[in-house]
This record gives C-alpha cells, structure tokens and sequence, in this order.
C-alpha cells in the first residue's frame, strides 16, 4: 500500500509539471487573430496560477503555397500576433516569451493542391511551462486618473493611488480610504468600465510566493488584499458583474531585491486592470 501511495503522489506531481501545449490554425495568408482565436487561447490558459509566471515559447508556421521568403514573413507575423495577444492580458503571468518564425513545414508530397495548401501546417505553436519561481520586476503602472478614458486599454494595469494596509493584515489605514473613494467615483461616472483588482505584496524573499495573512495564518495575503478591495467596491455601489479580483503573490514586484522600507513599500500595492471599455 505504501508503495502504491508513493507512485500516485509521484503520478500527481508528474502531470503537475506537464507543459501546456497547443496550436492555433490560420486561414492560408492570414496571421490577424479573431474571436475564435482569442478564445481557444484564453481556454487553453485558463487553468494558469496567478500566483505564479511561466515560460512562453511561440513558434510560427506555414504551409509551403507562396514564396520561401512570403512564407517566412507570414510566419512572423502570426508568432508577433499572438505574442501581442498574451503580453496584453497575460501580463503578469509572464516570465518570459520566446518567439521564432519557422516558415514553411516540410510537405511529404509535392503533389498538393497549391490552391488549398496544407491546413493543419498553417499554425502558431504555444508551449507553456513554470518559471523556477523569481520574482519578476515590472514598471511603475500609469495613474488611472490622470490617463483620458477614451486611451485606456483593455487587458492593461493601471495605479489608482497609495492603498495601504497594515502590516500582514486585510486592514486599511485611514488615509488610503480617500483613495478608494476616488476609485469609487470613478467607476461610477464611467459604468460602461470593467476591472480586476490585482493584489501585490512586498517582502518575499527569493521567490515569488504569497505572504502571510497574521488573522487567517495562510499565505493568502495577495489575495485577500485584492478580495477587500473588490467586496468594498461592491458597497459602495458598483456593480459585481463589472468587478473580479486575483492576488498576484510577490511574482510582479517594482523593485526586487528590496533595498528597504521605501522599496518594500512600493511593492506592497492594488492595481486594476482593464478588463473591459
């Protein structure tokens, strides 16, 4: 029994290391991304942690209708546009993205129909792994308030002012209300805005694991940070169907290592993004 117990917790960990892998299948000539592109790639990532990043490798194809050179470009071109797709909303998720152009696959037979090609050769190949856990420095996010709302863009962060809590707690100090309010005023005047509330924390060490939440005892402080603010939002009279939350641990930080109270500080934040306009 014992044995057997060894091999299924082996047999857990195993497929938990599993990449994700997938492929995206284009028209012949064709690299822009549509509606039913996006949604096989947001369904295919679904399943990603947010408290941690990943590894992204994009590889472009093509069939071989058209010139060597064409086909290279084509190639480019639909890697560039679903790596644009996955920095734009998968920000945070991303440790790194490595993309190449392959061109044309090999075909087994000449004798193909140059008119229809090779459908399943017309792709952009997605592998995802996890990253080995190091924090990943990002910048400074825009204020939210000082940008026009006609410029915000879907599936960016934004900062809405210093929202301080106090030290491994769900707990605001009194002076970060004022900014909440402002939040709440905005939303109010621009109902057709959707957000997510993106919960930071400081002092993680070497790695980007949660904090610790001192009332609860779990590391769990990203998220239950952002759940605050989200619920808040909620009583002040926005609407839940304009509102999610997620807790992004210590995997995003502004400075990293920390040299500081200043640094710490600074990492320890809420942020929006902009899930729709």
């Amino acid at each position: 029994m014992k044995h057997l117990l060894v091999i299924f917790l082996c047999s857990i960990s195993f497929c938990q290391a599993q990449n994700i892998e997938f492929d995206i299948y284009f028209d012949s000539g064709k690299f822009v991304l549509s509606k039913k592109h996006t949604k096989k790639i947001n369904q295919e990532l679904a399943s990603l942690d947010s408290t941690t990043t990943y590894n992204f490798v994009i590889k472009g194809y093509t069939d071989f209708v058209d010139t060597e050179n064409f086909n290279l470009e084509l190639s480019k071109n639909r890697a560039n546009s679903v790596t644009t797709f996955l920095k734009e909303n998968y920000e945070l998720l991303i440790n790194s993205i490595e993309k190449e152009a392959k061109g044309e696959l090999p075909t087994l037979t000449k004798q193909q129909n140059e008119r229809i090609g090779v459908k399943k050769h017309r792709k952009v190949s997605v592998v995802v792994s996890k990253n080995d856990h190091k924090p990943k420095v990002v910048k400074r996010k825009e204020n939210i308030f000082v940008i026009p709302v006609k410029k915000l863009q879907i599936g960016r962060s934004y900062s809405f002012g210093k929202i301080n809590f106090k030290t491994g707690r769900v707990t605001l100090v009194k002076s970060s209300k004022k900014e909440l309010e402002k939040l709440v005023r905005f939303l109010k005047k621009n109902r057709n805005i959707h957000i997510e509330v993106q919960g930071h924390v400081c002092c993680g060490g070497n790695d980007d694991s949660d904090a610790l939440n001192n009332a609860k005892g779990t590391e769990t402080l990203s998220v239950d940070r952002a759940r605050f603010i989200y619920k808040y939002l909620i009583s002040r009279g926005i609407s839940e169907e304009r509102l999610t939350y997620k807790g992004y641990a210590f995997k995003a930080p502004l400075y990293f290592p920390e040299k500081g109270a200043r640094d710490r500080s600074a990492n320890r934040r809420v942020e929006i993004k902009i899930t729709k306009v």
